[in-house]
């Protein structure tokens, strides 16, 4: 029969990048809501006034005519 060693090592743990990894999900998580958010509200401009008129708009929108 095999006896288990239980050993007690210390871990370190490099706060900074556990930080880093942290703010890099929520980042992602948040760009992927907004990016959400703007496809939906990019489907419910066509939906209500209609692709060419959507098209129309945002043409005017950048050229300023």
């Amino acid at each position: 029969m095999e006896s288990s060693i239980i050993t007690k090592d210390k871990i370190e743990i490099n706060y900074a990048d556990e930080i880093m990894r942290f703010t890099l999900k929520v980042g992602v998580v948040a760009c992927a809501l907004i990016g959400v958010w703007a496809f939906t509200c990019l489907i419910a401009g066509a939906v209500d006034v209609g692709p060419m008129e959507l098209v129309r708009g945002y043409i005017s929108a950048v050229t300023g005519r």
